[in-house]
């Protein structure tokens, strides 16, 4: 425990009483992941590689955006919205997406089914996917939710002598009975997703193994979590160390990030949060780059 929590990054100067909330989260759960394997403690979670390599909005596009494109050398991804009566619903965009989506796609890697249950209750699929309860919450996960439903996604390779395209709507039906404003009420019928085939067959042949303690203490940050689910993705099944430039990972990942040293630091801040809950991650900083090297524990899907 000694030589994990040594690796926590250090409180404020300014801060001279008890340590932060935040703090001892990352204490704990550290403690915890040293303890067990993400299988034994129940917390093995998935997603799936098309949504690593590129990547949704961190941050709003806008109303008047219909159609959101993002490019990672010969991969890129459009987000075109959906309309109801006539309005755009919006593009999805920040953190409850991403949690939305690594629930899906860990329901039906743990099920093996495209049909997905989530409760008679608003509160309980909250309580599925590990958000709080607020009011305001609740108003933007059911928001993103439906944008993450409804939208049409379509990822792209181009090369010099190739292209092909893929286009998937993740949800193929949506059943949701529930009331956002009164998340305790139960239905009669229980709420169900049926995932586009497609999408599920991608799932299924490449789903990427994740710790969702992690994402716990990284729910808040769209940047941490795709930063966590690309370094899982880089190491599975790694074996020999990979060198990444900062350049290059910001273009991978930080594209809504103009400042190359800010978009550095963040990254590093979020890399020793990602070590203290997972020291089998084998991450180094050198000079302008990040160093992968392979983890004693790769975790089998």
């Amino acid at each position: 425990m000694k030589k994990v929590a040594s690796s926590l990054p250090r409180l404020p100067k300014k801060v001279k009483n008890l340590p932060t909330k935040k703090h001892l989260q990352l204490v704990n759960l550290a403690g915890e992941m040293a303890e067990k394997t993400k299988e034994e403690a129940g917390v093995l979670g998935f997603m799936s590689r098309l949504l690593i390599m590129v990547n949704l909005p961190y941050r709003d596009p806008g109303k008047d955006c219909k159609n959101w494109h993002r490019r990672n050398g010969f991969i890129s991804i459009d987000i075109v919205s959906a309309y109801r009566d006539g309005k755009s619903v919006g593009i999805p965009y920040g953190t409850y997406p991403r949690l939305i989506l690594a629930f899906l796609v860990t329901q039906a890697v743990k099920t093996q089914s495209p049909m997905l249950y989530l409760g008679k209750s608003f509160a309980d699929f909250l309580k599925l996917i590990g958000v709080e309860k607020g009011g305001n919450t609740r108003k933007q996960l059911q928001k993103q939710l439906d944008r993450t439903l409804s939208a049409s996604f379509a990822w792209s390779y181009t090369a010099d002598k190739q292209w092909s395209r893929e286009n998937i709507q993740i949800s193929h039906k949506s059943q949701l009975w529930w009331d956002e404003k009164q998340p305790e009420q139960q239905s009669l019928w229980e709420s169900y997703i049926k995932l586009n085939t497609d999408f599920f067959n991608e799932i299924i042949r490449n789903a990427v193994p994740l710790d969702l303690r992690v994402l716990s203490i990284l729910k808040n940050s769209p940047l941490g979590l795709d930063l966590y689910m690309f370094i899982a993705w880089r190491v599975f099944k790694m074996d020999k160390p990979v060198f990444i430039s900062w350049q290059s990972l910001q273009e991978q990942l930080g594209g809504q990030y103009a400042d190359l040293k800010e978009f550095s630091r963040k990254c590093r801040s979020h890399i020793k949060k990602i070590q203290a809950i997972r020291p089998d991650l084998n991450v180094t900083f050198v000079k302008g780059r990040l160093c992968l090297k392979p983890s004693f524990y790769q975790p089998q899907p």
